[in-house]
């Protein structure tokens, strides 16, 4: 019955090709710890150098000053009655000196629009606004609140978040814009510690991001944090440490080269005349905040305009976490598409030595983590299986080989949670700190491949050109206690 796998594996060409797929998972495992490996020393020397700046006294009270650039706040909202109101009253209690709002309502089905209406009685006005390089889908109306003379609120057809975002863009007319989505919470200094790089450096700052944490199970009230718990759902712990990693580690060290490709769309800052001058958001991605900062880096770098995209760690934009596999299946997908997308349409870049690191550094290292690594991952796991049936490798050496692989992420985790805890110091409760390391230690073992596999799925689904879908999650709302 299985004559023809016992013909297989005697094959001349059978072990030829084993052994050259062998080598070619360990080479791209090598190469990523390789990328870990580095890019923790240089997280730490950065969040070291931002810890011990002179940012007392003397620079709050600068930044509180007729000094401080304006900023706009565009809040895409679709299906959002839940959280729309707590989310518009904790931006309306940032501590900014000069800062506009800008609801954009994206078609909702549900209350969105009922809601801002009756809470911020909200009337209708006339904007002018600048239509000449970015398109959208039409509006319905435009609402100014009247007790909040800075609140403003655009009711459109449905067109997703891009179109919304760039609804929104046509109506700042501040220097700078800051994107947060209607399902977070901006920390009440946020904007004060994210707008410093645009103020203190002679870098030409075009753009800034900031942390994205978790914020099931956290205490809300009128809108803050103001009390920081880990998740109930075991699943969301599971992303606590994850955002960690990817956010504290990876994105600082990138800030730190100057190369950093991605700004989350739960929470940047942006100069709206770049922006503007790129045609704003692209409608026709699902990675479109990854998509914008690349067409700014491309923009400048083919303009031969010395900037600098930056990373800030203090400002914390909390956001909700998917609590189940479905939704968090489609989330990573949907951010797997994306990347693949922006990677796809900005190809003449990589390997390109006119677009500097970005060009030979950044974006051949997304090649490798987001496109090359999920393969051989989840390829090394299935070729190991084989080798010990086959009885080609000792069950002592895949032991050992799986011990090695697992404890080097387990390292990679919780040194992110000790450079996070020795500078930031999220968490106050003993307890939270000790589940912390437990979960570091404990999503290496299936979280981490069940990642791989989604994100293997987005490749599939990009290569066969589906069409872009952004997809539901469902919303719980910001709780005024511990949830």
């Amino acid at each position: 019955m299985f004559e023809w796998l016992t013909d297989l594996t005697t094959h001349p060409d059978f072990h030829s090709a084993i052994l050259w797929i062998s080598i070619a998972v360990v080479a791209i495992g090598f190469m990523q710890n390789l990328i870990y490996a580095w890019c923790l020393p240089q997280a730490w020397l950065e969040l070291n150098k931002r810890s011990q700046r002179d940012d007392e006294h003397a620079g709050w009270m600068t930044l509180r000053s007729s000094s401080a650039l304006p900023i706009s706040i565009i809040v895409p909202a679709y299906n959002e009655a839940n959280t729309i109101r707590e989310n518009v009253m904790a931006l309306l209690a940032l501590q900014y000196p000069d800062l506009r709002i800008i609801v954009v309502n994206d078609g909702s089905s549900d209350k969105t629009a009922q809601t801002m209406v009756e809470k911020f009685k909200m009337v209708e006005t006339y904007l002018v606004r600048e239509t000449e390089t970015i398109s959208h889908k039409p509006i319905r109306n435009i609402y100014r609140s009247e007790i909040y003379p800075s609140l403003l609120f655009i009711d459109k057809e449905n067109g997703k978040k891009a179109d919304a975002i760039n609804v929104g863009l046509t109506c700042v007319r501040t220097p700078l814009f800051c994107v947060i989505d209607a399902d977070s919470l901006l920390e009440p200094t946020a904007l004060l510690q994210a707008v410093r790089p645009f103020m203190e450096t002679a870098d030409n700052v075009i753009a800034v991001g900031g942390t994205v944490g978790i914020v099931n199970g956290c205490k809300i009230e009128n809108g803050q944090v103001v009390e920081y718990r880990l998740p109930k759902s075991f699943l969301a712990r599971l992303q606590v440490v994850e955002y960690l990693r990817a956010f504290l580690m990876a994105r600082l060290a990138a800030s730190r080269k100057g190369s950093l490709a991605i700004i989350s769309g739960a929470f940047g800052i942006f100069r709206r005349d770049i922006a503007v001058a790129v045609g704003g958001y692209d409608t026709t991605t699902v990675g479109e905040d990854m998509e914008l900062v690349l067409k700014m880096h491309r923009h400048m770098l083919e303009n031969k305009i010395p900037y600098a995209v930056r990373y800030v760690p203090e400002p914390v934009c909390w956001t909700e976490a998917p609590e189940s596999f479905k939704f968090l299946s489609n989330q990573r997908t949907r951010w797997q598409r994306g990347a693949l997308e922006c990677l796809s349409r900005h190809k003449k870049m990589i390997f390109n030595p006119r677009y500097g690191r970005l060009g030979m550094v950044t974006l051949p290292t997304f090649v490798l983590t987001d496109l090359i690594s999920p393969i051989a991952e989840i390829l090394g796991y299935i070729l190991m299986i084989i080798l010990v049936l086959l009885g080609w490798m000792d069950i002592r050496f895949f032991i050992a080989i799986s011990c090695l692989i697992f404890s080097y992420g387990v390292l990679i985790s919780v040194l992110s949670l000790a450079l996070e805890q020795d500078e930031i110091r999220r968490f106050s409760r003993v307890r939270d700190l000790w589940m912390v390391l437990l979960i570091a230690v404990v999503e290496n073992f299936g979280f981490r491949q069940i990642c791989s596999i989604w994100r293997i799925r987005g490749l599939i689904q990009h290569l066969r050109r589906m069409k872009p879908t952004w997809g539901t999650m469902e919303r719980r709302g910001f709780s005024t206690s511990a949830n």
